[in-house]
């Protein structure tokens, strides 16, 4: 059985002026011989993720898995910090990202050819497939054209990390996506992706937003979502707390 817990809780939010906030969920699942992250978030996230393995006795090097949803910044940033890992990407994803020009839009060209160039460490997934015992990747296209979840079976409760396929509680109650390159796929991927979830019984983890369940068939938060922000307004004055909650 995996034990699952958050490093980083994504958070919902847009920003019109200083582009993508890159909030995005990252966690850990362990079952005793695997250690395994579900994606590996965006650059900023280094410290955090220092922090978070050590507050649990581990290290970038006792890290064994890398589960990647999909190839944007915020998703695949830090792959290359696990020295020990395998990475797990998708095989359609990898290779559409491999044919977009420099500086399309969230795609980082220089991780797409990092996960090209290794002949070791880096392995392409299937929709289908049995990633890991009992983690099976699923097909979730739409945000990008060969998106994964991966669902979680061994856990006690099911788990499916649903990446950027849905990112908050307003994509899973409305079946709508904000930036999507396919809005009709992304609509029948949160259906499908939904009806997983009532069967199951179990979480969904969004890509930018806290652990979701179904209550009474309405998704609902598991927990209070938060980001923690500060910022100096005055030359002369302390840091002020702008947190939301």
């Amino acid at each position: 059985m995996y034990s699952a817990v958050p490093i980083v809780e994504g958070f919902p939010a847009v920003s019109a002026s200083h582009g993508g906030f890159g909030w995005s969920s990252l966690w850990l699942l362990e079952d005793g011989d695997r250690r395994v992250l579900l994606d590996a978030g965006p650059p900023a996230y280094i410290p955090l993720i220092h922090e978070g393995l050590g507050q649990r006795g581990l290290t970038p090097a006792d890290i064994t898995d890398v589960l990647v949803t999909h190839l944007h910044w915020d998703h695949v940033g830090n792959f290359t910090m696990f020295p020990n890992a395998t990475t797990w990407v998708g095989e359609e994803e990898l290779a559409w990202a491999a044919a977009q020009a420099p500086g399309t839009t969230f795609v980082p060209d220089l991780h797409v050819r990092e996960l090209l160039r290794r002949d070791e460490g880096v392995e392409r997934v299937r929709p289908g497939q049995e990633v890991l015992p009992g983690v099976h990747a699923v097909a979730s296209p739409g945000h990008t054209p060969g998106h994964l979840a991966f669902h979680v079976e061994r856990a006690e409760e099911q788990l499916l990390f649903a990446g950027d396929s849905v990112k908050n509680i307003h994509e899973l109650t409305t079946s709508r996506a904000h930036s999507t390159m396919d809005e009709d796929a992304s609509t029948r991927t949160v259906d499908r992706l939904r009806s997983v979830l009532a069967d199951t019984s179990g979480l969904l983890v969004p890509g930018h937003d806290v652990a979701l369940r179904l209550v009474d068939g309405s998704p609902q938060r598991c927990r209070p979502q938060r980001a923690q922000i500060g910022y100096f307004a005055e030359a002369a004055g302390p840091e002020q707390d702008r947190s939301i909650a």
